[in-house]
């Protein structure tokens, strides 16, 4: 990462969600996130080197129904994640029809975070997939405020 200002986002999300989420913000080494993502059998592009720049290693949890539930961009959670193989992710960017990145999980039910090309971010696992919003700050927002259409697909 070079600097802090790609890091400026997070912060900005997390003051607007002051009260609402626990933030915890990790350094990000993006030579060991490529690493660990080519091992896995994905390919690191550029777009998902820009995500992890500004959105990588930091974990949001907020109260949720009967308890508390997060979402993770860390890339050893998320690539130890059920929903991590590269086919998996495939067939995902194929029923929403776009390519996705893997971008992180989320909940205790290991629900894989995708960011399609246009910006759209999904949830997709074993009940199917769920789009959340437009842009990942959107995202974020729409999961901790519980606003977002919970309509699988």
């Amino acid at each position: 990462m070079s600097g802090n200002t790609e890091r400026r986002g997070l912060d900005e999300l997390r003051s607007s969600l002051a009260g609402r989420a626990r933030f915890e913000i990790h350094p990000s080494d993006i030579a060991q996130a490529r690493q660990r993502y080519e091992e896995e059998g994905f390919e690191f592009t550029a777009g998902l080197r820009e995500f992890l720049e500004t959105y990588g290693e930091f974990t949001v949890t907020w109260s949720y129904r009967f308890g508390e539930t997060f979402l993770t961009t860390s890339v050893e959670e998320t690539m130890d994640s059920a929903h991590s193989l590269p086919r998996s992710v495939g067939i995902f960017g194929k029923r929403i029809g776009s390519p996705v990145l893997l971008v992180g999980t989320a909940t205790d039910t290991q629900e894989a975070v995708l960011l399609a090309e246009d910006g759209d971010v999904y949830l997709a696992g074993d009940a199917g997939i769920q789009r959340v919003a437009h842009g990942f700050d959107a995202a974020i927002r729409a999961l901790v405020e519980g606003e977002w259409d919970k309509t699988f697909f």
